[in-house]
């Protein structure tokens, strides 16, 4: 497996909400551009997260009931009483999942670059055998790539680019949650935007044009490895789909800046 690409030389610079900022294709003042997972985000049916996040927040509660105790005496204080929640939130073990996520990203690249399983650590080496056998086949050809997308100012960084065996170079994602499959909306809006985009440096800027380096923009690939179950499939995303999302979405967010309220008054 060959990795054809460098990543950026440097940390990517962003502003107070984490947005990356972008240099002009022009020159100027470096600006902010609405990170492709944010703006993937806007079309979301959060219910299920909710509700998720509800019965997290009652499970870390039941294990730390002094949280009760404090949160009685800080009523109609919304900052230490969103301080008790996220508090229970871990105490709950919410950041468990979150964090093998990112273990078994970085391990998956030791994997891609000739790592041998039997040097991982032993509770990842099931879902990185399963993560191994499932690309047997497909070339990786670069890893953690930072793209610009300057038509919607949307910029991020992508999981791999790959050659399937038939011979199509596409952009792929690695997920690692139970559930992505169920909702793939936001991940094929993530990679059509980013097959679409240049690949981006801070200090040599725009370095590469993805669709003019024949990266593929009708189809993506999802990887999906959920964490401990030692399972590992691909799906292939409609681009041409995602990104009709991508305007949707984009046009969600816009209306958001809009003004759609104003004081009424009725005089007689």
């Amino acid at each position: 497996m060959t990795i054809v690409f460098a990543k950026p030389t440097i940390d990517i610079p962003r502003d107070r909400w984490s947005r990356p900022l972008i240099t002009p294709a022009d020159g100027g003042k470096p600006v902010p551009y609405t990170r492709m997972s944010t703006l993937a985000k806007a079309l979301d049916d959060k219910t299920a997260l909710t509700k998720w996040k509800m019965r997290q927040t009652i499970i870390g509660l039941a294990a730390r009931p002094d949280l009760v105790q404090v949160a009685q005496t800080v009523k109609g204080d919304d900052r230490k009483l969103d301080e008790i929640a996220e508090t229970a939130m871990v105490a709950a073990e919410s950041e468990r999942a979150t964090n093998l996520g990112t273990a078994l990203h970085s391990l998956s690249e030791q994997v891609d670059a000739g790592a041998d399983i039997d040097t991982l650590p032993e509770w990842a080496r099931a879902d990185m055998a399963a993560y191994k056998a499932a690309l047997a086949g497909i070339e990786i050809l670069a890893a953690e790539m930072f793209v610009v997308v300057d038509e919607i100012e949307a910029a991020g960084t992508f999981d791999r680019l790959v050659r399937l065996p038939d011979g199509r170079v596409v952009v792929a994602d690695l997920k690692t949650g139970r559930h992505e499959p169920r909702y793939p909306q936001g991940v094929t809006q993530q990679i059509a935007g980013y097959s679409r985009g240049h690949l981006y440096d801070p200090e040599k800027g725009r370095v590469g044009h993805l669709p003019s380096l024949g990266i593929d923009q009708s189809v993506g690939l999802l990887i999906h490895a959920p964490a401990g179950t030692g399972t590992c499939d691909l799906y292939l995303l409609d681009l041409n789909v995602g990104w009709d999302l991508v305007r949707v979405s984009l046009a969600v967010r816009q209306t958001f800046k809009r003004k759609v309220i104003t004081p009424y008054e009725v005089t007689a």
